[in-house]
């Protein structure tokens, strides 16, 4: 079973970027991948108690708990190293209201920041290995 896996609306350009950026970023290769689309993320959040999936929200399990929107990206940010790492703790910080706030401003405007690509980009063999 994968211990660290992120759960990311596949069907989105920003969601994409974001997930290519925790890529190169994650140097450990710890965290594994799965677009909410899949019959393996509707299974497998349904399992841990994730009733209702949104495509707007960022879903994150980590040894047996699933994290969502800020808390999420928080716990993802710090399996990174440093400065991600550094702004992972930082943002913990943040009473969980108002970072959720910022979220979905961030979540509801997700299209419209980067728009649809024409192409997808095709996964190397290795990045394969981390996508569920």
């Amino acid at each position: 079973m994968k211990d660290n896996i992120i759960f990311f609306d596949g069907e989105c350009s920003f969601c994409n970027s974001t997930v290519d950026f925790i890529w190169k970023k994650n140097k450990k290769r710890n965290l594994y991948y799965s677009s909410l689309q899949s019959d393996f993320a509707i299974d497998f959040l349904n399992k841990n108690d994730v009733e209702e999936i949104k495509l707007d929200t960022i879903y994150f399990y980590s040894y047996g708990k699933v994290f969502s929107k800020t808390k999420a990206f928080v716990q993802v940010l710090k399996e990174l190293s440093w400065p991600y790492r550094f702004a992972g703790k930082t943002l913990n910080i943040m009473p969980i209201f108002i970072a959720n706030k910022f979220y979905d401003i961030v979540a509801n405007n997700r299209h419209a920041i980067l728009a649809k690509k024409e192409s997808c980009r095709i996964p190397s063999e290795e990045e394969r290995r981390y996508f569920i």
